[in-house]
């Protein structure tokens, strides 16, 4: 027998590897729960919780991306349709309104599609704050 419990075989030494070699923990043969981990049952309520979270606004998002917000400008020359995530469906100019002066067309078109833009990213914003306050999580922000 060699030094630490193996065999000489030929130039190395050869030792049986057990579990505990690898893992530290696999030499625990009586495990008793800490106290503290019997937070650890929040923690599946909390997981459920997040689940839950996660089906509601897939579900928001849906009914955001079907929204439909028009905005006009203009005196209504101008009218551009967005749906409540942001895609833009359609852009309708007046034909009496395009012989004006062009740096005027352009600069209203420009208002409008900011303008819609803008109450697109209010929507969703407005409606994806509902879902999350709804939601809280205790300790977290």
């Amino acid at each position: 027998m060699a030094k630490g419990g193996g065999e000489a075989v030929g130039d190395g030494l050869w030792r049986e590897l057990r579990l505990e070699d690898l893992c530290p923990f696999a030499a625990i043969r009586h495990f008793h729960l800490n106290p503290s981990f019997k937070h650890m049952a929040g923690v599946g309520k909390l997981l459920k919780q997040a689940q839950k979270m996660q089906r509601s606004i897939e579900t928001l998002q849906t009914q955001i991306a079907a929204k439909e917000i028009e905005v006009t400008s203009g005196g209504g020359a101008v009218k551009v349709k967005v749906t409540g995530a942001g895609q833009f469906l359609a852009l309708s100019l007046d034909p009496e309104f395009l012989k004006e002066d062009a740096k005027f067309v352009s600069d209203t078109v420009l208002q409008a599609v900011q303008d819609a833009a803008k109450q697109a990213k209010a929507y969703n914003d407005s409606e994806m704050q509902k879902v999350t306050t709804a939601f809280q999580m205790p300790g977290m922000f």
